[in-house]
């Protein structure tokens, strides 16, 4: 399978990487969304070839670029490319994976994934959010100098809903992470204890 080396290739990438989140997102979310892809894929019957290596390139701008900087999205799809052809990935795959399955996942607004693959990258990705200290990290990297506790707070449930309401597809997948989103708003829910 094409992934295997798509896989590599990611990991090569982002071990070398000077971005300190690409380090953080390499040992503790990309390798996690791409193994629940996987699983999610024959789960669920989506082309794995298709959905992992989405999985294992959703967030590759990050190994190049920082993800708020002029430019993040084009280094991001032409690294995204160089990738995919390198793998042996057609023409038609490198589309597919770049606009049908990576474009969406996050599941803004009315832009959702329309296919099985996309669905399968949305809610690897969601179950990753919810399954690891991902909130705390990437508010500590991306949300911008100046901004108040209270707009962290806002931005973390906003994204906690999301990810759990909108990027889950698979209702036995949803209800095995309850808890954790459960608890996650528990915790994020209160901005205040005394």
């Amino acid at each position: 399978m094409k992934h295997y080396r798509v896989a590599r290739l990611v990991e090569s990438a982002y071990v070398s990487s000077k971005e300190d989140f690409a380090q953080w997102s390499w040992q503790n979310h990309v390798q996690f969304v791409a193994k629940n892809a996987e699983k999610l894929s024959k789960e669920f019957g989506a082309n794995e070839d298709l959905a992992v290596a989405g999985a294992w390139l959703h967030d590759f701008g990050d190994v190049f670029i920082d993800r708020h900087a002029q430019g993040f999205e084009e280094v991001s799809k032409a690294e995204t490319i160089k990738v995919l052809k390198e793998s042996g990935y057609s023409n038609e795959e490198i589309q597919e994976v770049l606009a049908v399955i990576i474009e969406p996942h996050s599941c803004r607004g009315e832009n959702l994934p329309r296919t099985i693959e996309g669905k399968v990258l949305a809610t690897a990705d969601a179950l990753a959010h919810l399954n690891t200290d991902f909130y705390i990290q990437f508010a500590w990297k991306h949300i911008p100098a100046g901004k108040a506790y209270r707009e962290f707070i806002e931005w973390v449930n906003e994204k906690i809903e999301r990810d759990f309401n909108k990027r889950i597809f698979f209702g036995e997948v949803k209800a095995g992470a309850e808890d954790r989103y459960k608890s996650l708003k528990e915790v994020f829910g209160k901005t205040s204890y005394v």
